[in-house]
């Protein structure tokens, strides 16, 4: 080798493999990428068509059927001949070097563009991405996944379906099965096609969290002890209890894991949205919730935190305390309502570190149909202050598309 470099032909590729690659493109951002290179890689593969996933059917109404959220940290793809970095080896991050936080929802082919926090659908924006999402020009733009959630939907009309907290596909189940949390606190299991929703641990209602860690499914009670679910749906103990806080959320930040420990205002604790009683049966407890029968719930009626506590996960084979840590240095924790996902402040536009981003809301259907309004909110683990979101523009800077 002379170390000349070698010109390749990307455009006349094998065909077989536009199709290997094709296989692994598993999202509508994937497909639009590829296909935008050229025009011989266009014509390989069809646009992108989730097909929509196989039911949970509900016995005596509609079935349902899983959507894909993912939040992504957005930023330019740099462009080497344009204004090169005269000091390479410098850490700040310049402006141009910051992202942004973009969360689309996936289901069928629609596109849904959210709120990376409270899950209200984005309108307000520069163009008309937001009426139609599918217009957005994501091919110049260098793209990271921060976290994935999903949201259990109607497929008749794609509403959402209420009174369900969290859900998470697990993995390394036969089949595609999923764990949620709902009802306030009760821990299912279900299978595609089944319409059995397995309660998890009948006697126990006073699940916060789920999370997929290091590959496991794993789920925290409000006393902040964790489990692992094996694939026997046994709940195997991950972790010692914390107590004191009202709800906790799972977090994994550079490979760690955290519980974040929410407190409540005074007389709120206690407040929540509607329960049902319920003891192990079917999709249909969801047709049965009170919003279904007209009941709106305010942001008003929301608890509202005052407080937050972080513990990290100590080292399992000196038992796995847990440990408070007082500062997350330069990270910042999302604690969205599907999903949890920390970033490093630096990199993302008006972002403060060592902050706590938050909604009070705790449904995930509640938000989808818009039913609370809540703007989020921000905790600055310094000073323990929280700020409406709203109450700053340079927090708006943070979400793309940019506010008009």
């Amino acid at each position: 080798m002379d170390g000349s470099s070698i010109r390749v032909d990307w455009t006349n590729l094998p065909p077989q493999l536009y199709q290997l690659i094709a296989q692994n493109l598993k999202t509508h951002i994937e497909v639009r990428r590829f296909r935008s290179v050229c025009s011989s890689w266009r014509s390989s593969i069809p646009p992108f068509c989730a097909s929509i996933s196989p039911n949970f059917p509900f016995p005596h109404g509609p079935t349902g059927f899983l959507s894909q959220i993912t939040v992504y940290l957005t930023r330019p793809d740099p462009d080497p001949n344009l204004n090169p970095n005269p000091n390479p080896s410098s850490s700040s991050s310049s402006p141009s070097s910051m992202g942004w936080l973009l969360k689309l929802e996936e289901c069928a082919d629609k596109i849904r563009l959210l709120n990376p926090i409270t899950n209200w659908r984005v309108s307000s924006v520069k163009d008309d991405v937001a009426r139609n999402p599918t217009d957005l020009n994501l091919v110049d733009l260098n793209m990271v996944e921060l976290g994935k959630a999903y949201a259990l939907r109607y497929t008749k009309g794609s509403g959402s379906i209420f009174g369900i907290n969290k859900v998470i596909v697990a993995p390394n189940f036969k089949d595609c099965s999923i764990f949620m949390i709902y009802n306030e606190g009760k821990l299912g299991f279900a299978q595609i096609g089944n319409e059995e929703l397995t309660l998890i641990n009948d006697q126990i209602s006073d699940y916060d969290d789920l999370i997929v860690y290091k590959g496991q499914p794993c789920v925290v009670n409000k006393w902040g002890q964790i489990f692992r679910i094996n694939s026997s749906l046994e709940l195997v103990p991950f972790s010692p209890p914390i107590g004191f806080g009202c709800r906790k959320n799972l977090i994994e930040c550079c490979g760690e894991l955290y519980v974040v420990d929410r407190y409540l205002g005074a007389n709120q604790q206690q407040q929540t949205s509607p329960k049902i009683h319920v003891r192990n049966a079917s999709f249909n407890f969801f047709l049965r919730h009170p919003l279904r029968r007209g009941r709106r719930i305010y942001e008003a009626d929301q608890p509202k935190a005052i407080d937050f506590k972080v513990y990290k996960l100590g080292d399992e084979e000196l038992g796995g305390r847990w440990v408070e840590v007082k500062s997350l240095g330069g990270q910042a924790f999302f604690l969205s309502i599907d999903c949890c996902f920390s970033v490093l402040a630096a990199e993302l536009e008006g972002c403060k570190g060592n902050c706590i981003y938050f909604t009070d809301s705790n449904d995930i259907g509640f938000a989808l149909r818009e039913l609370i309004r809540s703007d989020g909110s921000v905790f600055c683990l310094e000073d323990q202050s929280i700020n409406w979101l709203s109450s700053s523009p340079v927090y708006s800077q943070m979400f793309w598309p940019l506010p008009a």
